[in-house]
């Protein structure tokens, strides 16, 4: 049984450029409907300070995983959130940036200022024409997904 999918893509907008980010992702979004299987998507922005700053996550939402596979040739050469500016090019996702920065912040989670920027300083902005980093991304396969009815234990 081929279950859901959801692709989730942990990226930092180029400094000085989030809300143009934000509109740039949310709006590729919207240009994917139509895409057979394609059941939406999401951005949302990390706001508890933990993180790089302006740290987003894009969220795609396929009824299965051929469906997701025949977006990415379809994707390939144009300008989006997840690809890469050179075509062709696969370049790693930049993890070790981020955990870095999160060693070395500790548990200091708001007076990080210096280390967020240092860090940010050593991404490559390879992906959407220079506006984003990607930090991080997974491909998964939906094994549960739980929507609250109100009435549950913590009511």
């Amino acid at each position: 049984m081929d279950h859901r999918r959801r692709d989730l893509f942990i990226l930092v907008p180029a400094p000085g450029r989030a809300d143009e980010a934000a509109a740039f992702a949310s709006a590729w979004l919207r240009q994917l409907d139509g895409h057979p299987g394609y059941l939406g998507g999401v951005v949302v922005r990390e706001s508890a300070g933990e993180m790089l700053e302006n740290t987003m996550a894009v969220m795609i939402e396929f009824e299965d995983t051929a469906a997701a596979k025949a977006l990415w040739p379809k994707i390939e050469n144009l300008v989006t959130p997840i690809s890469s500016d050179v075509a062709g090019a696969q370049p790693r996702d930049q993890a070790p940036v981020l955990t870095q920065f999160l060693i070395d912040r500790g548990d200091d989670h708001s007076e990080a200022t210096e280390l967020r920027a240092d860090a940010t300083r050593k991404l490559e902005f390879n992906r959407g024409n220079g506006l984003f980093a990607r930090l991080l991304h997974m491909h998964g396969e939906i094994l549960d997904d739980y929507p609250a009815s109100g009435a549950g234990p913590m009511a």
